[in-house]
């Protein structure tokens, strides 16, 4: 499996889960991130790692990720 790192929102956005449940789960430590080597203000997450999780435990997908 490879890696791409990828926004917060933009992993919400393809995951089509909520944006703040990434960053809750980051918070918390369950996501890995890293920093954008091109803009130190951008955290970015594992997409497959992200979407493992919410696969896992896919009753928390939304519809609505627009938060």
């Amino acid at each position: 499996m490879s890696e791409e790192w990828v926004t917060i929102q933009e992993a919400a956005r393809r995951l089509n889960v909520r944006r703040n449940k990434i960053s809750r789960l980051v918070g918390r430590g369950v996501i890995q991130t890293k920093v954008n080597p091109l803009d130190a203000r951008v955290t970015l997450v594992d997409l497959e790692e992200v979407r493992a999780i919410f696969e896992q435990y896919s009753d928390h997908r939304d519809d609505d990720n627009d938060e």
